[in-house]
C-alpha cells in the first residue's frame, strides 16, 4: 500500500529481459522428436525450461532449455 502513496523506501516491480540458453542436448532431442514422432505435425508442443535471475548485476537472466525439456510429465 505504501508504494501506491509514493513511498521512496519501496522499489517498484520491474521487467528483467532475459537471454535464452539452448543446450546441445535440446537440439538433439528436438531433431529426434521431429523425425520420429512429430513428423509433419506443426502443432505447438508443451516443453519445460528453467528461468534463473540470480547472476551478478549487469548480467541478463537466463531461460535454459535442456534435453529434458520435452519430458514435461517426468522427473524434474
Amino acid at each position: 500500500m505504501a508504494a501506491a502513496t509514493g513511498d521512496p523506501g519501496l522499489s517498484k516491480l520491474q521487467f528483467a529481459p532475459f537471454s535464452s540458453a539452448l543446450d546441445v542436448g535440446f537440439w538433439h532431442e528436438l531433431t529426434q522428436k521431429k523425425l520420429n514422432e512429430y513428423r509433419l505435425d506443426e502443432a505447438p508442443k508443451d516443453i519445460k525450461g528453467y528461468y534463473y535471475n540470480g547472476d551478478s548485476a549487469g548480467l541478463p537472466a537466463r531461460l535454459t532449455l535442456e534435453f529434458s525439456a520435452f519430458d514435461i510429465y517426468g522427473n524434474p
